[in-house]
């Protein structure tokens, strides 16, 4: 059985008092479908890493916590597949990298950033962007907001970017982005990109 809401945060509050007055980082929490009445399935572990999130999040005597894991892997010990390609089957992508559903869940459940809204005028968007204040919390430095612009049959016609002021935990900022295109689009994707250029969170306006 998977443990209830209730449950999790009873047994954080149970290290908590065992050991007060110490951060808590939680280790290896996720959906492990390796026994009989654990059946695979990408929405309980969505299920799962939700939950666990909100429960970790409710404590603020947790520091931080990791994720298992990334990629289904191959191992002697695997409970699905035969010979070579035995496997264990826990992550968000599978032995090829092909992404589940899960996959986009953890990347917003990791993102330091809570939230990015956006208000079209004339295509001079105006983008509202705010930061957690719980886990993962942290400065955002260098960073950027890029956006695409789609335009008929769903291509990518423009593409702009516009550097973001440092944000604190639990700040937020307002930031302008203008595409030259007179039409109006499909749709824009906008993507606040990390220093090294990966994204950190997605967000689709529409009209």
């Amino acid at each position: 059985m998977v443990a209830s809401y209730r449950d999790r945060t009873r047994k954080l509050d149970d290290l908590h008092t065992g050991f007060p007055g110490k951060p808590v980082v939680i280790s290896e929490y996720g959906y492990c479908a390796c026994t009989e009445d654990r059946p695979e399935g990408d929405e309980h572990r969505i299920d799962v890493l939700r939950s666990h999130d909100a429960a970790i999040r409710s404590k603020d005597f947790v520091a931080g916590a990791i994720f298992f894991c990334y990629n289904d892997y191959r191992t002697h010990v695997g409970d699905r597949g035969v010979g070579a390609l035995k496997q264990r089957v826990h992550g968000v992508v599978d032995l090829c990298g092909a992404q589940k559903a899960s996959y986009e869940v953890l990347r917003r459940e990791s993102s330091p950033v809570e939230s990015l809204t956006a208000e079209n005028h004339l295509n001079a968007f105006q983008l509202r962007l705010k930061t957690r204040h719980d886990v993962p919390m942290y400065t955002l430095r260098g960073y950027k907001l890029r956006g695409i612009f789609y335009g008929e049959g769903d291509i990518p016609v423009e593409r702009q970017a516009v550097e973001l002021p440092e944000i604190a935990s639990g700040g937020e900022t307002t930031v302008d982005l203008t595409f030259s295109q007179s039409g109006v689009p499909l749709h824009v994707k906008f993507d606040v990109l990390r220093p090294t250029g990966y994204s950190a969170y997605s967000g689709n306006w529409k009209p």
